[in-house]
C-alpha cells in the first residue's frame, strides 16, 4: 500500500511538471488581502513588543519560542497569500496542502513560540485591562475550560473536517464564495489550535493531559481525519463537480487529484502525528528521569545536613 501511495504521488508529479504551459505564471498569482495581513503583522508586532517589555522573566523563554511563533505566522501567510490558494481552486490537491499546512504546521509552530505572556504584554494598557478583567469573571473561565477540553478540541476537529468534505455543497460553496472560503479557512485555524493545545503547553498555560495520555489523544483524536483521508482517496468517482468544471493547471486528472488529495490528508498526516507522539513520549521520559535525578539530590542534601547515612533509596517515581 505504501509503495502504491508513492508511485502515485510520483507519477503525478512527473505529469505536473509536463503539464500545462502557463504553469509558470501561476508563481505571480501572489494576494495580498490586507484582512489577513494586518491582522498578522500585528500579532508579530505585539509579540515583539512583549518581549522588550518582558526584560525580566520570572520563567524561561528560549529563542526557539519565537523563530517558531513568526514560522507559524509565516506558514499562515503563505498557505493563504501563496499561489497555492490560486491553485486551490483548480486542483483539490493544492487545496488539501493549503489545508494541510494550516492544520498540521501553522497552528503548532505557533503554540509552540508560548505565545500569551508576550501578546499581553504586548498590549496597550487598556488592552491588558480588559483581558485582566475577562480573564477574572467565572463565566469565561468555565467558557476557557469548556473549549480547551480534548474531548471538545477532536469533537470540532472531526465535525469541521468531516462536515467541509462530505455535506453536499459545502466545498464547493466554499471555492465559489468567498467569505464562505474564509470562514472555512478560519475554522480549521480554530479546529487545529484546540486540537495542538491539548498537546503543547504553551506556557504560562498547560495543557490538561498527562504526557503519557497526550500520545493516545493524538492517536485517537487523529483516527478520523485519517480514515477520511483514506475515504476520499478511494472514493471512484470525483467528488466535487467544481473540480470536474475546472480549467486544469497541472496534467492530471480530476480522479489522480482527488486520490492525490486524499493521500495527503492520510499519509502524510499520518506520519506527523507519529513523529509528534514520539516527541510527547521523549519529552516525557526527558522530565521523568529529571524529576528522578532532582528528588535523588534531594535525598542526598537532606543525608549530608544530618550528618548520617543516605537514608534508604525509595522506590522511583515517575510522573507524567
Amino acid at each position: 500500500m505504501t509503495v502504491d501511495m508513492v508511485r502515485g504521488l510520483g507519477e503525478a508529479a512527473v505529469r505536473a511538471h509536463a503539464g500545462h504551459d502557463d504553469i509558470a505564471s501561476v508563481w505571480s498569482a501572489w494576494s495580498f488581502d490586507l484582512p489577513l495581513l494586518v491582522p498578522v503583522a500585528l500579532a508579530g508586532f505585539l509579540y515583539l513588543r512583549g518581549m522588550r517589555r518582558w526584560p525580566g522573566r520570572a520563567r524561561r523563554h528560549p529563542r526557539w519560542h519565537t523563530v517558531s511563533y513568526f514560522a507559524g505566522l509565516a506558514t499562515l501567510v503563505l498557505a493563504l497569500q501563496s499561489p497555492l490558494d490560486y491553485l486551490g481552486a483548480h486542483h483539490f490537491t493544492f487545496h488539501m496542502v493549503q489545508h494541510e499546512l494550516l492544520l498540521m504546521v501553522a497552528t503548532p509552530l505557533i503554540l509552540l513560540g508560548a505565545p500569551t505572556t508576550p501578546l499581553l504584554r504586548g498590549l496597550p494598557p487598556v488592552g491588558r485591562h480588559v483581558v485582566r478583567r475577562l480573564a477574572g469573571s467565572p463565566t469565561v473561565r468555565a467558557l476557557y475550560g469548556v473549549v480547551t477540553h480534548p474531548v471538545v478540541a477532536v469533537a470540532f476537529l472531526t465535525v469541521m473536517l468531516w462536515a467541509w468534505h462530505l455535506i453536499p455543497g459545502w466545498y464547493e460553496t466554499a471555492l465559489r464564495d468567498e467569505l464562505v472560503h474564509d470562514l472555512q479557512h478560519i475554522s480549521y485555524v480554530v479546529a487545529g489550535a484546540l486540537f495542538w493545545w491539548a498537546v503543547i503547553d504553551p506556557a504560562p498555560l498547560r495543557s490538561r493531559l498527562p504526557y503519557v495520555v497526550r500520545i493516545a489523544y493524538i492517536f485517537i483524536g487523529s483516527t478520523p481525519k485519517h480514515f477520511l483521508g483514506a475515504l476520499i482517496t478511494f472514493t471512484g468517482e470525483p467528488l466535487y463537480d467544481v473540480y470536474v468544471a475546472a480549467r486544469p493547471i497541472v496534467g492530471i486528472s480530476p480522479e489522480t487529484d482527488q486520490e492525490i488529495a486524499g493521500l495527503l490528508m492520510w499519509a502524510p498526516s499520518q506520519m506527523m502525528h507519529l513523529i509528534a507522539m514520539a516527541i510527547v513520549f521523549f519529552v516525557w521520559a526527558n522530565r521523568a528521569e529529571r524529576d528522578q535525578r532532582e528528588r535523588d539530590d534531594k535525598r542526598l542534601a537532606r543525608a549530608a545536613a544530618s550528618g548520617g547515612a543516605e537514608p534508604p533509596g525509595e522506590p522511583p517515581e515517575v510522573r507524567y
